[in-house]
């Protein structure tokens, strides 16, 4: 017989309390002991009788969430009151059933996976859930509590949070997994599609979930599942140590140069009055009262932890230890954009680029192995006032039939006169001079190149008794005597020819000679008979006319073709000023001996005078050189350059040179009606490669058919 209970009798024990989730499962346990014992006491055995009594006491809350949970089917035997508590208790203490073999499963990497989100205002839950068979299955359940800065976000985006921290909580279960994410905040549908525009903090979060592949479905919230997960947590105060800490000091720790410690810089760190003074300003906040301005431009991106300073993940080294990081980043002598690309994933400081390029051009073996200088600007040569009056002068060869050609050249006229020789000494190339000024007269110079026949004492002697001026070309650089080199070439194309067809090839020279000698040369648009003679030399073609030389025009058109000319070369080289002065130490380049050579003589050498492109050098030993611009290289010394004290230097002394190494001399296929015949380029120079990467610059288009003044 059922018993039947006043009301007076059923308020004696107090309803279960749901909104203090402080320790619920505890209190629940307690407060259903204390129901066990008041139903007993009263005498409430049957099992209906008792499941009301416990609803209708535990109050309209626990009601409420009682109709809204799936009844537990539970063991065979268990009565209607049995199946009421265990529903309950896995509401109110699912701690104790997470665990238990029933409830977890195995993850399937085939199966359909969802997870589950919730955002309370003190914490986050997350639970992982398959289809496994017909039935779902948790395979993990995750919570965790918010920080006082979380705290204070609004709730859509602690429901947005929730669901980034969930997928990198079980990252190795869902990275390359199709998800379906489960929520019960309605906004995210939008917020998480492809054409949502959020705030800043959550198009982060977005960003963070780029690498998962997932779709976002609203739920009702009395079918969220990690509701109790994200609730189940203490009020009070939650660690301040964060995951975040932990990758910014895992960020300090693999951003520590080798060979030196994140303590060591810390410890630097401390008494470094720029890293003080920025610590100082990220605790108050004062970026007007900041003394280093050049921080201001990277506040945002500024924090520290302990001492250091970081920039992003990279450690704001003091200055103290600068130097020590450029030696270290410089090991292996990168070059300077590596060096850049090295220490810009670790450190950082004001003006490191800066300090990266000093530290690269300063170094002295970077220095030995580099590049050379740019070229210097060609130098327009002026064309004579008369024939035969300035002449350059060379030899060509030997060819394979032990033959050498001497080749005399004249400036203004551009007629040449060869003559083949076995012998090369000086006695025999003045007989040859001799000869050929019987027929064309003195000249007032002849310019020849450094060659030992050409700077012997007998050589000497005939040029004075003649009242001849000899210049001597800078050593080891042939385009200075550019016409006759420009000869040599059009001479070597007609023997090899020759050679090729069988043909006799001084024969085939005098053919050439006379071609060339009757053709209107492609600068002055006369021919070189004309100019020299003052008349057309009769050819096997037919002549039917006579005109005058006009040697205004003649010298316009020189002008104008050795100003394009230079402008080609000058474009085609990336010739620039140089800015070598006196006292400037300079390296010197070498003839490579092997592989190891360096192209650069390693014992710096100081420039006494400059004179044009040519520059007289002075080794430590007093030895005098005189070398083209292009051969040296102004050395970078990281001490303060020692002063230039030599003594002076005769003007005759300037042209001797002391090193007689042999220099190949290479030539640049330039299309002849670009360069004129007394222009010759170094093949060296053809590619210059560039120590910087440089923009290329050129006027707009919209410019091509005007003047721009």
């Amino acid at each position: 017989m059922a018993t039947r209970l006043t009301d007076s009798e059923i308020h004696g024990l107090q309803s279960f309390s749901v909104e203090d989730t402080n320790n619920i499962g505890t209190r629940w346990k307690r407060w259903l002991r204390s129901f066990e014992l008041y139903a007993g006491g009263k005498g409430v055995s049957q099992p209906e009788q008792k499941k009301a009594l416990l609803l209708h006491t535990a109050g309209s809350r626990v009601q409420d969430i009682f109709f809204t949970l799936t009844l537990e089917q539970g063991e065979e035997g268990d009565t209607a009151y049995d199946k009421t508590v265990k529903t309950l208790n896995k509401r109110f203490t699912p701690q104790d059933h997470l665990s238990k073999a029933d409830t977890l499963g195995y993850f399937d990497k085939n199966a359909p996976t969802q997870i589950i989100t919730d955002a309370s205002p003190v914490g986050l839950g997350a639970v992982l859930v398959q289809k496994q068979g017909h039935e779902y299955r948790v395979i993990s359940y995750a919570s965790r509590s918010l920080d006082e800065t979380e705290r204070r976000y609004s709730q859509t985006e602690k429901e947005a949070l929730a669901i980034v921290w969930a997928f990198e909580r079980f990252h190795v279960y869902l990275y390359g997994v199709e998800v379906e994410l489960l929520t019960d905040h309605k906004p995210l549908e939008c917020i998480y599609s492809q054409r949502s525009k959020p705030c800043a903090r959550i198009e982060r979060w977005v960003l963070r979930l780029q690498p998962y592949r997932y779709k976002v479905t609203y739920i009702p919230g009395h079918k969220n599942i990690a509701d109790s997960l994200s609730r189940l947590l203490g009020k009070g105060n939650v660690a301040t140590h964060k995951m975040s800490d932990e990758y910014v000091y895992f960020a300090a720790k693999e951003a520590t140069p080798d060979a030196m410690t994140t303590r060591e810089i810390e410890r630097v760190s401390e008494n470094d009055p720029e890293l003080i003074d920025v610590r100082c300003r990220l605790l108050d906040g004062k970026w007007d009262n900041l003394k280093y301005k050049e921080y201001l431009f990277v506040k945002s991106e500024l924090c520290a932890i302990g001492q250091l300073v970081l920039r992003g993940t990279r450690i704001v080294i003091p200055s103290e230890l600068r130097g020590q990081v450029l030696e270290l980043g410089h090991e292996g002598h990168p070059s300077i954009v590596g060096m850049k690309q090295r220490l810009r994933h670790n450190v950082w400081w004001p003006g490191i680029d800066k300090d990266i390029e000093k530290h690269c051009k300063n170094c002295y073996g970077c220095q030995l192995v580099g590049q050379p200088s740019k070229p210097e600007p060609m130098s327009r040569s002026e064309l004579p006032s008369g024939p035969w009056q300035h002449l350059a002068a060379d030899l060509l060869g030997p060819l394979p039939s032990g033959d050498f050609i001497f080749v005399l050249v004249d400036y203004y006229s551009r007629w040449f006169e060869i003559e083949v020789t076995k012998v090369t000494t000086s006695e025999k190339i003045t007989r040859i001079l001799s000869k050929m000024f019987v027929t064309h007269g003195l000249p007032v110079s002849i310019q020849t190149d450094n060659g030992p026949q050409f700077i012997s004492e007998h050589f000497r002697s005939f040029m004075q008794l003649h009242g001849i001026i000899h210049r001597h070309t800078t050593p080891l650089w042939p385009q200075a005597n550019g016409e006759v080199e420009r000869q040599n070439r059009s001479i070597m194309k007609r023997v090899r020819i020759a050679h090729a067809q069988g043909r006799d090839w001084k024969s085939d020279l005098d053919d050439y000679l006379i071609m060339y000698r009757s053709t209107a040369h492609t600068v002055t648009g006369v021919s070189p008979s004309k100019l020299l003679f003052g008349r057309e030399m009769r050819t096997k073609l037919p002549n039917l006319w006579e005109f005058s030389i006009d040697d205004v025009e003649v010298r316009d058109r020189d002008r104008e073709r050795k100003e394009k000319s230079k402008v080609y070369a000058d474009q085609r080289r990336n010739a620039q000023e140089s800015d070598l002065k006196e006292c400037d130490r300079v390296l010197v380049r070498q003839e490579k001996e092997n592989k190891l050579s360096t192209p650069f003589n390693p014992n710096p050498m100081t420039v006494v005078e400059r004179n044009g492109n040519a520059v007289l050098i002075e080794s430590d030993q007093g030895a005098h050189y005189k070398r083209n611009i292009t051969h040296v290289k102004k050395f970078n010394e990281n001490h303060v350059q020692k002063e230039c004290s030599q003594s002076e230097i005769k003007e005759n002394n300037f042209a001797e040179n002391e090193i007689t190494d042999k220099f190949d001399m290479l030539e640049l296929d330039v299309p002849d009606n670009n360069v004129p015949e007394n222009v010759c380029v170094d093949a060296s120079q053809n590619e210059i490669i560039e120590s910087r990467p440089v923009r290329t610059r050129k006027m707009p288009a919209r410019f091509n058919d005007f003047i721009v003044g």
